[in-house]
């Protein structure tokens, strides 16, 4: 005779920490610091535990397993946290990165192929232009803060790529689109952790603000598509052109569903590729002979559009140790059941990514750098390359992946090529603080040119 069924277990049956009455949790937590008391209380709670938000209960696992079954089970029964798809909706820019359900499947069907290997080799050739005007820069003068350069190349990269506006940020400012994007950024973060939706009723000049550069963007966006229409390349250069090209069933982009996909390359690619970038150099800086390796292979193998195993294990190792986004909320669509733990609908999941890579028992000796770890054979010691999900997993893996790793690659091959570079004597690492993404705050690098570094850049 079968044992009966177990019932499953409620979000109270959980270990977690004790909250305030009503305000649960949310008092004990810091915004900035949020990757990190996450990772502490797993460590104390173990890797599924509770939190309570007020009149909301959630749930953070940190357990790998458990996270791909979740990243698996998208959108189906995991989406998206709604406030996400309402706010993007809102500016106009509800694209790949925040539709949810079948409005997803159709864009993604449209999307792919204008991500898909023969697009990004077409791309290149600008992503190499826009490399050379950062070394150019670096060459000119050590950078105040790293980051901020590596933000204003891959504003321009996306920009350019995205709907051919050269914005060069990297050797002029002012320009008009820049300063409009400029107020979508932190306008989009604003709404996105503020929990009354003011601007539904009251409109503030920084929405007013917001509003106006929306529209610019817009216009310069329709531009780039009537021209586009009208040219109708075969070979497309730039996102837009790729996703005119693109039809599934009949069915194309709209001009508007072409404006939210272009926001959302912007929003969601310069940031999260931008820190990845800063964190890379940040590893690279005390390791010399890293440096020495990453020169030997480039040579050998120049192009970064061909496999260069050495430098992709640190892009893999760097990501590891640090991924700029740490953490992913998540929303349940319905009633579920996840393992053992009742899930009612609307249950908050917060996947913890970054918390399984620094595990004894996924990576020997997890908190040092060492990228041979994704090289060698294992040899008896742990290494679970599985539970390192920077690019998350599963139906909604991020599609703007390969166009990251080239913008990764190509910086790390630049700065290699072209210089010595250390950690400035007496300057204190870069403080992380998470801002959606995981940001390098304070970080500089002294960067020595190596012999005929004024050649040209070829990545």
């Amino acid at each position: 005779m079968s044992a009966p069924l177990r019932a499953p277990m409620s979000l109270l049956d959980l270990p977690g920490p004790d909250g305030w009455p009503v305000l649960g949790n949310l008092p004990q937590l810091t915004p900035t610091r949020l990757h990190r008391q996450l990772d502490d209380w797993c460590a104390e709670y173990g890797p599924v535990y509770r939190l309570s938000m007020p009149g909301r209960r959630l749930v953070v696992v940190g357990d790998p397993e458990l996270s791909k079954e979740i990243l698996r089970q998208r959108p189906g029964t995991y989406r998206r946290q709604s406030s996400i798809e309402s706010i993007m909706s809102e500016m106009g820019s509800n694209g790949l990165f925040s539709s949810e359900g079948e409005a997803w499947r159709r864009r993604r069907r449209l999307a792919m192929p204008g991500f898909n290997a023969a697009h990004l080799t077409r791309f290149h050739t600008t992503l190499e232009l826009i490399t050379e005007r950062l070394r150019r820069r670096w060459l000119a003068a050590s950078p105040e803060d790293v980051r901020a350069d590596l933000t204003r190349y891959t504003v321009d990269v996306t920009a350019k790529l995205t709907f051919d506006y050269d914005i060069n940020t990297l050797e002029q400012s002012g320009d008009v689109i820049q300063q409009h994007l400029e107020h979508v950024f932190p306008m989009l973060n604003r709404r996105l952790n503020i929990p009354l939706p003011y601007w539904r009723w009251v409109k503030l000049p920084a929405d007013h603000a917001l509003d106006r550069a929306l529209e610019a963007l817009r216009t310069e966006v329709n531009a780039v598509v009537a021209r586009a229409r009208t040219a109708a390349p075969e070979q497309p250069t730039n996102f837009i052109e790729a996703f005119l090209l693109a039809h599934d069933g009949g069915e194309s982009f709209t001009d508007d569903e072409l404006f939210a996909e272009a926001l959302t390359i912007l929003i969601a690619g310069q940031d999260t590729t931008s820190n990845a970038a800063a964190w890379l150099l940040y590893h690279l800086a005390s390791e010399p002979e890293a440096q020495e390796r990453i020169r030997e292979e480039i040579t050998r193998i120049p192009s970064t559009l061909d496999r260069q195993p050495y430098l992709e294990a640190v892009v893999a190792e760097s990501m590891r140790l640090q991924p700029t986004t740490p953490l992913l909320l998540m929303e349940a669509v319905h009633d579920t059941v996840l393992r053992d733990i009742a899930l009612p609908a609307g249950t908050w999941v917060l996947v913890n990514v970054r918390y399984p890579g620094l595990l004894e028992e996924n990576f020997a000796d997890p908190h040092r750098f060492d990228p041979e770890r994704w090289l060698r054979d294992a040899d008896g010691r742990a290494h679970r390359p599985d539970v390192a999900i920077p690019f998350g997993s599963g139906p909604r893996f991020c599609p703007g992946r390969g166009l990251a790793m080239l913008e990764v690659k190509s910086v790390a091959a630049m700065t290699c090529r072209t210089f010595d570079f250390r950690l400035p004597d007496g300057v204190p690492p870069p403080d992380d603080r998470f801002h959606f993404a995981v940001i390098p705050v304070g970080l500089r690098l002294d960067l020595a040119p190596r012999p005929a570094a004024d050649r040209e850049f070829e990545g």
